[in-house]
């Protein structure tokens, strides 16, 4: 019997079994693989996704029946809302590990990272006014910072370290120690000042004085860095090679990216209560039959959305995960999503991550490509990614790049300077734009030239780093 626990509820019993004798159906079809028996099967296969939803919300109304302050899913549970699998009735491949599923966990990062289960979870967190609990493939937001100036901080230590190792074999007056720490130790607060953030931008005088002393410390101690690399890389008897040079520029680079995201996720702090606050003063009179119903309407609004990944990729739209597959790994599929957004971190620099923060990113049931919902301020990952999990990820990011790109910086030019984008209609562009952003990212990143020259240089002068003031 499914969900044991609830073999008290008719409604999740009755849903469990209907989907049970479709699936028994289903097998028996396919594998007669007539004609007849493939038309029947396509039918049967529509009303045993509709089953998806009636479990759904069956298994949300049992857990929110006696309002509890954090609302939490087994893991059985979990492996049907996030994966659409029913244990003995539609199963996973052979090779998925469900126990290493189960205790998958993403990095800390810019990020807020959960599943679909995760999501139910918050929503209800923050209809009722209470903690949400710690996503069940995430972290919180202190976690997440806490592990961000952790990879600060050893990003720091491998670029000081590279330098002083080849220090010695080119003498300068620079006091390399003295010059890395001043690096160190300036790089947040100049990097307060390169964002403007709050801190900053509101500040009283002698605050804005002090971070601005500190970024003029920084870009001194940068640029005699990088005196010191370019005289070493000039030294006629000894010239540091250029692979060495590029390895220092990674190292230096990733110091500046984390800084960011850890600016970003402090800056988040203050969007998150907000955006919390709101739902619960609008929960705050309402009856607890009226807070479960809302949720119920927040699961079906986000109910459009989760088929969107597949309609984009133009395949089954069933949350019902396919017999014998095998989904995505969270954890690495979210180093994927940290490797892409490293390579392009002023995707945050919009108006809408200024307004709402950083988007979260979410992994669904159904197979498809990535998307953006504008409405909830999430990036949607399918848990069956198709066409690989680098071209859905990408596609999520684009999507995201796209639709808040609310001051055309990217629209314009990539509208008007290729040639064959000026006749295209607005959902045209922007499936052409997650095309080309998604081998921008894969392909040319990495050193592949795959775009046509003219999409490839409006790419360069899109996402050309822009100078800091």
């Amino acid at each position: 019997m499914a969900f044991k626990k609830w073999k008290d509820s008719p409604e999740i019993q009755d849903a469990v079994s209907k989907l049970t004798e479709s699936a028994k159906k289903f097998s028996v079809l396919t594998a007669e693989n007539t004609t007849e028996s493939k038309s029947l099967a396509i039918k049967l296969w529509s009303s045993m996704s509709a089953s998806y939803w009636e479990i759904v919300f069956a298994l949300v109304e049992a857990n929110t029946k006696s309002m509890p302050a954090a609302l939490t899913f087994d893991p059985e549970e979990r492996f049907f809302i996030d994966l659409g699998f029913l244990p003995g009735v539609i199963n996973p491949g052979a090779g998925f590990d469900v126990k290493a599923w189960l205790a998958s966990k993403c990095a800390g990062d810019i990020f807020p990272v959960m599943t679909f289960s995760d999501y139910i979870s918050e929503s209800w967190a923050s209809i009722t006014g209470n903690e949400a609990p710690v996503p069940a493939i995430g972290m919180t937001l202190d976690d997440r910072i806490s592990a961000l100036t952790d990879s600060l901080s050893d990003a720091q230590n491998k670029r000081d370290s590279f330098i002083k190792a080849i220090a010695p074999k080119y003498p300068s007056n620079l006091n390399i120690s003295q010059t890395l720490q001043t690096l160190d130790d300036s790089l947040i607060s100049a990097t307060k000042v390169n964002m403007r953030v709050p801190e900053y931008r509101e500040g009283d005088e002698p605050t804005r004085q002090k971070l601005s002393q500190q970024r003029k410390a920084y870009l001194d101690a940068e640029k005699a860095i990088l005196l010191f690399i370019s005289s070493a890389q000039k030294n006629e008897a000894n010239p540091l090679p250029l692979q060495i040079v590029e390895k220092f520029t990674a190292f230096h680079e990733r110091t500046k990216i984390i800084a960011k995201e850890i600016l970003y996720s402090q800056i988040d702090a203050v969007k998150i209560a907000r955006r919390n606050k709101k739902i619960t003063d609008n929960c705050a009179q309402m009856t607890d039959a009226m807070k479960r119903s809302e949720l119920k309407a927040m699961i079906m609004k986000k109910r459009e959305y989760l088929t969107v990944p597949a309609k984009n990729a133009r395949c089954d739209t069933s949350l019902i995960a396919q017999p014998g597959s095998v989904p995505l790994d969270y954890a690495k599929d979210y180093e994927i999503v940290r490797e892409f957004t490293a390579m392009d971190i002023d995707m945050f620099n919009v108006p809408r991550v200024r307004m709402y923060g950083i988007p979260r990113v979410i992994f669904v049931p159904g197979q498809g490509l990535g998307t953006y919902d504008w409405s909830d301020h999430s990036i949607i990952i399918p848990a069956f990614p198709v066409g690989g999990n680098e071209k859905s990820i990408s596609y999520g990011l684009a999507a995201f790049r796209w639709d808040s790109d609310e001051d055309r910086k990217l629209k314009t030019p990539y509208e008007q300077q290729i040639k064959e984008n000026k006749k295209k209609s607005l959902l045209a562009l922007a499936a052409s734009f997650s095309k080309d952003y998604s081998l921008w990212l894969t392909k040319e990143k990495r050193g592949y030239r795959i775009l046509p020259s003219e999409t490839r240089k409006v790419f360069v002068n899109m996402f050309r780093p822009k100078a800091e003031e």
